[in-house]
């Protein structure tokens, strides 16, 4: 068995959890793998985590249809409304019944665009009913030709923060291709999909990155106007505990230090903590979770020590 040393710093007057300092030969640190590595301040984009699905958007294109020939047909309504108001106001032979039903008519069809611009705006957000005209007609021409591919992003935290993405990036879950997407806005959040906010992207599509409908992503949104700051460690650096994150502190050569950390931000290798540990700490980046074996495993017998 490896000599190792642990003595316990009780806080008890605090009430905190325990903080294990655990001493280990440099024949073990050798054995163990023990790296530490100076933690680094940093600022970055807070980032979100989401699950994505290409969608079919041929229901939008349908109801974006809809929409154009209702509007030409109000307006078709609004100016025969306006002809036969002139010509009654000049005594040229149009009745007042005429003139009313032509007012009806413009009614109706002024109706009927307020209805398809409900169902948009409920079905597929903001970001494409508060669209113009033409952009509108460009997404429709895209969306056709095959150009660009709607897709869900659903953010896997609960969390309704203020976000205002810079920069999405789609990941297949078939290969390690990434894509650049755009948001276009917020979906409607109904109770049978994501626990998070949702959000409508779109993707300008190519022959190297072919999006079919229902095809499943996962997503990384990043907010750069809303950074995170703290120390950047790997991920390595970091155990689990009781329900708690936890990293090793080298105070001296072969003596760690288990603190309690807040993660901020997780990202693909490493991670952000905003507590537990400051800029020039050195963190055992490698061999963390046996330090915590060795911390948790019961004293050496007499024997042990002997062999």
């Amino acid at each position: 068995m490896f000599s190792i040393r642990i003595s316990i710093l009780l806080l008890t007057c605090l009430q905190v959890p325990v903080y294990a300092a655990v001493t280990l030969s440099e024949k073990v640190q050798h054995n163990f793998g023990i790296h530490s590595e100076s933690a680094v301040a940093v600022q970055s984009a807070r980032q979100w985590q989401a699950s994505a699905q290409v969608l079919d958007a041929s229901s939008l294109v349908s109801l974006l249809s809809d929409l154009k020939v209702a509007q030409a047909v109000a307006n078709a309504s609004g100016r025969e409304l306006q002809r036969l108001e002139a010509l009654h106001k000049e005594n040229n032979n149009v009745s007042l019944k005429t003139v009313e039903a032509a007012r009806a008519q413009a009614i109706s069809d002024s109706a009927h665009i307020q209805v398809l611009q409900a169902q948009l705006l409920s079905g597929w957000g903001g970001g494409v009913s508060k669209m113009s005209v033409q952009l509108r007609e460009q997404l429709i021409q895209d969306i056709l030709t095959g150009q660009q591919v709607l897709v869900r992003a659903d953010l896997l935290s609960q969390t309704s923060p203020v976000i205002s993405f810079s920069l999405v990036r789609l990941k297949l879950l078939t290969d390690d291709r990434v894509i650049n997407a755009k948001v276009l806005g917020s979906l409607p959040q109904t109770q049978s999909q994501s626990l998070g906010k949702s959000y409508l992207l779109v993707v300008a599509t190519n022959h190297q990155s072919e999006l079919l409908p229902g095809q499943l992503l996962t997503a990384e949104l990043q907010d750069a106007a809303h950074p995170v700051q703290g120390v950047q460690i790997p991920k390595s650096a970091v155990v689990r505990w009781q329900g708690q994150y936890w990293a090793y502190l080298e105070q001296e050569l072969g003596h760690y230090q288990r603190v309690s950390i807040s993660v901020t931000q997780w990202l693909e290798q490493s991670v952000i903590v905003s507590k537990g540990i400051k800029a020039g700490d050195k963190v055992v980046v490698s061999g963390a979770g046996l330090i915590l074996g060795a911390e948790l495993s019961p004293p050496e017998t007499e024997e042990e020590k002997e062999d």
